[in-house]
């Protein structure tokens, strides 16, 4: 029998936003991972920026489970994102994008994990299983991306916190500040780099999400905006070294993509250690060779 300070209606109160722009082929299945959750005290807030998609009829059917929604204009997914923010309040907070997931009990295990620390600087955060749906093929496709334990210097160079699997206590919100809304892209990593300077962030083992990657997905479709983004980020935090490294990578980019294309065609294994051998550039920029595979991973080559 569970202790009465125990119980879930004792647990911190969550509030989480869902930024959303024509995303109605997905959703629904957004908004009922969270109802699904069945959280004692919790508030959805969602910010849809005006889509002309099915999404408005679908927020209409759930409005009645809402704190707050809207559908009108916004600056982009981290304005949307910032607006929630104010409306909400809950002792912890978070984001979930509008084509993503909870799995069962995520939830309640964050409530868990977090009662009684609210007061303080704290994120947790977990892994998520990525599920990769092409256009015109039926076939699912999952697996589970690079999740690490917390080092604040890697995650300079290296975004391993799972978005969608992560959440934080109001008081870091507030003491970190908004997100930055000049980012369309690495909005999360930068606000996570940020928050670095009061905390740090517990890696909890377990699966809280499912992350969709879809063609119409923006990480997917951002090319050289996303990647001079994450220059930037790289150059405003991280070493000289790491700055040299991705600034040399992005240079070649489109070489790189196309090189890698042959190999794989020809199946040669282990083809992005070899790539060094075709930029002498980059490779002198190298430390070990491994880190040219995190620079890639990054700019999703």
């Amino acid at each position: 029998m569970l202790n009465s300070m125990n119980h879930p209606s004792n647990y911190p109160s969550i509030s989480v936003i869902i930024p959303s722009f024509n995303q109605g082929q997905f959703i629904e299945e957004t908004i009922l991972s969270i109802i699904g959750q069945q959280y004692p005290s919790l508030e959805i807030l969602v910010l849809d920026g005006g889509s002309s998609d099915q999404t408005v009829e679908i927020l209409e059917k759930y409005s009645h489970h809402f704190s707050y929604w809207h559908s009108k204009p916004d600056r982009g997914q981290a304005d949307a994102i910032n607006q929630g923010m104010k409306l909400s309040s809950g002792e912890i907070v978070c984001w979930l994008n509008s084509d993503d997931m909870y799995l069962p009990g995520t939830l309640l295990d964050i409530g868990r994990r977090l009662k009684g620390r609210t007061n303080d600087y704290h994120l947790i955060y977990g892994a998520t299983v990525t599920i990769c749906q092409d256009e015109g093929d039926d076939t699912l496709q999952n697996n589970v991306p690079t999740t690490a334990p917390f080092d604040a210097f890697q995650l300079t160079y290296f975004d391993f916190v799972a978005q969608p699997s992560s959440f934080w206590t109001r008081k870091l919100w507030e003491s970190v500040g908004e997100l930055n809304i000049d980012y369309n892209y690495v909005l999360d990593w930068d606000w996570f780099i940020r928050a670095t300077k009061l905390t740090e962030f517990e890696y909890v083992r377990k699966f809280y999400s499912v992350y969709r990657y879809h063609p119409a997905h923006k990480t997917r479709n951002g090319g050289g905006v996303r990647r001079k983004e994450i220059l930037e980020v790289v150059s405003s935090y991280s070493s000289e070294y790491w700055i040299r490294l991705y600034t040399e990578v992005e240079k070649s980019c489109a070489e790189i993509h196309q090189r890698l294309a042959t190999l794989s065609a020809l199946r040669v294994p282990k083809r992005h250690l070899l790539l060094p051998l075709f930029f002498p550039k980059v490779w002198a920029e190298l430390k070990d060779n491994r880190d040219l595979f995190t620079v890639l991973t990054m700019y999703g080559s």
